[in-house]
């Protein structure tokens, strides 16, 4: 398989982006934290972390890794309605490997993935307790209900790159994406090469979600200059696809504060970066986010995090929640959504979609500085009209139109991404809708 006509199907996810709009950046600590820790259970008593979680019907799920009492670690599942009170799983819902397998000593860094056919797992796995030297490589597993799982047959689907490459010491910490349009997997990855021990962040992308081809230009994400937030490690990414443009976060060491007697950081940092294509990022320019000091602060609690953060909206709460990992167990904050916004170069007009994501109605907002002949389509994210919300002149000030999820002949639509078009005469903007009835 050719990488650069690849490359070329992770722009198509993106044509119709349209504009940037705010990256979610104000997060707030919970107060109360930690909001799940280790234990009772022997099966995650010594150590929980990598948390990847999903939200359906009302539902947050998260699987996780537990490391139990025999110093393995297998991933295990939790629920909750809120975010903050968990229910535990009875036991772990995937196992290490049998002796011999190439995960038979350690499972780590889980990603949960929803495709047509029901979850996918995609995990990292070793013979022995975290040596990558011996094996370290990428697995994936399948359910229809997210507990009982399948491994897939020719695991491992993911290994080291070769000799000399950047990835050629370890690869992990897979954030994976899945376009129901194109049916196509997008992996972004940490690797490490041992010559220098710096984490960096690359990409894969499969038709099957089994047989990758890495992007030819990796790494996409580099460390800083020396002595920056994150000239060291650019760590276990979290990566959504929402607003025309994927948004990731991720966690960031600085080598100016390795402590040489703990052999670890002293500080860690959450950041955020935006990108178009999901080849192309750019660091939010307020980076880091937030950090182990940032208040409410615990040195016995916040100590060796945040990291490994991953991200939901709830569209019930609407606001975006993360968990992630310390030595007291699972953090949460919480980020307001913000307002999408199209701003363009045409000063005449000024445009807002909210809620977005939607569940019921969402509304679409534009202020005209003059009268001004607007037109706003509904499209599929294939480009497909599904309806013209609008084909009128309107006088100069704030007007709104308000779509209901409905398609032209009144029929309620499946959830997923949309595109809303909106063009005048001198311009057009096309951005994405995440209706979730």
């Amino acid at each position: 398989m050719n990488p650069t006509s690849k490359k070329l199907s992770v722009i198509s996810l993106c044509l119709l982006s349209g504009l940037f709009t705010y990256g979610q950046i104000n997060w707030t600590k919970y107060p109360d934290n930690p909001v799940i820790t280790k234990g009772p259970a022997t099966w995650d008593i010594i150590a929980i972390g990598q948390p990847t979680v999903l939200f359906e019907n009302d539902t947050i799920k998260m699987w996780y890794v537990g490391v139990g009492n025999d110093y393995k670690a297998r991933i295990c599942y939790a629920t909750s309605f809120d975010g903050i009170e968990w229910t535990k799983h009875s036991e772990p819902v995937i196992d290490v490997g049998n002796e011999g397998d190439w995960d038979s000593g350690w499972l780590d860094t889980p990603e949960i993935v929803k495709d047509n056919e029901g979850y996918c797992l995609y995990f990292y796995g070793d013979t022995a307790q975290q040596s990558p030297e011996i094996s370290s490589a990428i697995g994936v597993a399948y359910s229809t209900d997210g507990i009982k799982w399948e491994k897939e047959e020719t695991n491992p689907i993911f290994t080291m790159g070769s000799e000399g490459e950047w990835d050629a010491s370890w690869v992990e910490s897979p954030a994976a994406y899945y376009d129901n349009g194109t049916d196509e997997y997008i992996m972004w990855y940490n690797g490490v090469n041992t010559d220098t021990w710096k984490v960096l962040i690359g990409l894969a992308i499969s038709s099957n979600g089994i047989s990758w081809d890495r992007y030819p230009d990796n790494p996409l994400l580099n460390n800083g200059i020396p002595g920056s937030y994150d000239d060291m490690w650019l760590g276990t990414p979290a990566v959504i696809f929402e607003d025309g443009k994927f948004q990731m976060w991720y966690s960031a060491t600085s080598s100016t504060n390795y402590n040489v007697v703990t052999s670890s950081f002293d500080i860690i940092e959450i950041c955020y970066a935006s990108s178009a294509n999901g080849i192309d990022w750019e660091k939010h320019e307020d980076n880091p986010l937030f950090s182990t000091t940032t208040e409410p602060y615990n040195e016995s609690l916040d100590s060796g995090g945040p990291w490994a953060p991953d991200v939901i909206f709830n569209s019930n709460t609407q606001k975006y929640m993360m968990w992630f990992e310390t030595e007291g167990g699972f953090l949460l904050a919480t980020a307001p959504k913000e307002p999408t916004s199209i701003n363009n170069n045409n000063s005449d007009i000024n445009t807002e979609i909210f809620p977005n994501p939607f569940s019921e109605t969402t509304s679409i907002k534009f202020m005209l500085k003059k009268e001004s002949h607007i037109q706003i389509d509904l499209l599929d994210i294939t480009g497909k009209q599904i309806m013209k919300l609008t084909d009128t002149f309107y006088p100069h000030g704030e007007h709104s139109v308000i779509w209901d999820g409905t398609d032209s002949n009144g029929q309620k639509l499946s959830a997923g991404l949309y595109i809303c078009r909106l063009r005048t005469g001198t311009f057009q903007n096309t951005i994405e809708i995440s209706y979730l009835p």
